[in-house]
């Protein structure tokens, strides 16, 4: 299973993600119930859960809309570096 906070990828059978130990569950689109990565169907509703979920719409006036939260940090805590230190003269 995929993580949903660093997209690593985890063995089938984990409850934790081996990198970031966010706890790996699906949560029903239907109810919001937590349910274990290894089930199909919903343990609350019966959902199946293999079904997309329906994506909100993209706003792309609003890039943390569309930006996943790790990417995001990950450029705002890379910015100085990618752009220099704008405290510092030549």
């Amino acid at each position: 299973m995929k993580c949903p906070k660093c997209q690593t990828d985890n063995r089938e059978g984990a409850k934790f993600c081996g990198k970031c130990r966010t706890k790996l569950s699906l949560i029903c689109p239907q109810c919001d119930s937590e349910n274990p990565p290894e089930n199909t169907f919903c343990n609350q509703c019966g959902f199946d859960l293999r079904e997309p979920k329906e994506s909100p719409p993209t706003d792309y006036k609003e890039p943390q809309s569309y930006t996943p939260k790790y990417l995001a940090d990950k450029i705002l805590n890379t910015c100085n570096a990618i752009e220099g230190d704008p405290t510092e003269q030549p």
